[in-house]
């Protein structure tokens, strides 16, 4: 299995020796046709429950964000980014401990996730399964889909750098007056879940409300159906000042990446 990179010759990692991470915000307004999304990071789904459907707690109170109270104090968890719920129809019909169980119900949830660096590449399994995946690049570079890990540690390493030089030049990548006390990066890497805007969920069904959840948990991982061709593995990089996450200020970042060139076939 490989990850491809396909892009302009001028830009390709073996003869530039950089690469360009770009924050979802930037991928809803890139010029380029054939890569923008427009609601990059950002969906709404309408989440049907056919017939009786059980629910881990927590995920209830997470899904309705607390506007159903199920007594005992109960707090709905933390999630990064925006998360909104309207409720249509909603039949509660019973409850333990753990589980709520819900009946024939459904209800408009919108996420948005909070603006992060990316970089995105594809998941194939040879070399010529990507020439022509974004018809306007005249070029492609590839790793191992083993070297996913180190990449995503090695592009850590270097946007970390960036950030702590560019705070000393001027050149910045963060809120300047943000202490970088503590400063590490986060990175999460994985295949991008393609999700189409009604989802239905049964007792019956192998996707499941834990699923659903955990699938929006991180919306920098969640894209319509319309975009599955692209066979898209992302890097996702959360910049962290103790439990502080910072923000990017900038549309996207190039990093001098010399030392990754090697990899690249």
């Amino acid at each position: 299995m490989l990850l491809a990179k396909n892009c302009f010759t001028k830009d390709n990692l073996k003869t530039r020796k950089t690469i360009k991470l770009g924050t979802l915000y930037e991928y809803r307004k890139i010029e380029s046709a054939q890569i923008i999304d427009s609601g990059e990071g950002k969906y709404s789904f309408l989440l049907k429950f056919d017939g009786i459907v059980e629910i881990e707690r927590h995920w209830f109170s997470l899904m309705f964000q607390g506007a159903i109270g199920l007594g005992n104090n109960e707090h709905y968890p933390t999630i990064p980014g925006a998360m909104s719920a309207a409720i249509h129809n909603l039949e509660m019909v019973g409850s333990d401990e753990k589980i709520i169980r819900v009946r024939n119900s459904s209800a408009s949830i919108h996420r948005e996730a909070l603006n992060g660096l990316i970089f995105c590449m594809s998941q194939v399994r040879k070399m010529r399964d990507a020439v022509g995946l974004f018809p306007d690049y005249n070029d492609c570079w590839y790793i191992s889909a083993t070297k996913a890990h180190n990449l995503g540690v090695a592009l850590s390493a270097l946007l970390r750098d960036r950030i702590l030089s560019g705070r000393e030049s001027g050149n910045h990548v963060v809120d300047p007056c943000f202490p970088l006390a503590n400063l590490s990066i986060h990175c999460r890497h994985e295949p991008v879940s393609y999700l189409g805007r009604e989802i239905h969920i049964s007792d019956t069904s192998v996707f499941t409300a834990d699923h659903f959840m955990q699938r929006i948990w991180d919306m920098a991982f969640v894209k319509p159906p319309s975009f599955l061709d692209e066979k898209e593995y992302r890097f996702s990089f959360t910049i962290l000042a103790g439990d502080k996450i910072l923000i990017p200020i900038v549309d996207n970042v190039i990093l001098s990446a010399e030392k990754l060139a090697v990899w690249a076939l």
